[in-house]
């Protein structure tokens, strides 16, 4: 029994807001990590242009963003957006428009329990392994 006679209660967790939804989509941890550095570097450097903006033909971006399932969509919900210009497609964050700290902490979050279930995927094979 809990507190004054009632019994505790485990509630249900919240549902996700429409950016965590869109961020929780994409399982690739490259991917996510990649969505975390450029946010993070966002973030911490407004007024840096070179931050503001991601060339998707860049090789290692188009690798890791443009073949992962979600991810292009992910950093629309974080407020990119998707210009063309000079004859390349580029993700920007819109003149006037900022990434918060908020929006790195949720990026964390979805990071942090890919590596988690990356662990454990690995040590569940490694079991495996040496049970055989």
């Amino acid at each position: 029994m809990g507190y004054g006679g009632y019994v505790s209660a485990k509630l249900p967790p919240p549902k996700p807001t429409e950016v965590e939804a869109a961020v929780q989509a994409v399982k690739s941890l490259e991917a996510v990590e990649m969505i975390h550095k450029l946010v993070y570097n966002s973030a911490v450097s407004p007024k840096e242009e070179k931050f503001r903006k991601v060339r998707l033909s860049n090789p290692k971006v188009k690798a890791v963003l443009g073949d992962a399932e979600g991810a292009l969509e992910a950093m629309t919900a974080l407020g990119w957006a998707t210009e063309e210009a000079e004859g390349e497609s580029w993700m920007v964050v819109p003149a006037g428009k900022y990434m918060s700290m908020q929006q790195v902490r949720i990026v964390e979050a979805v990071r942090d329990k890919l590596r988690s279930e990356h662990k454990d995927h690995a040590r569940h094979a490694t079991a495996q392994i040496l049970l055989a």
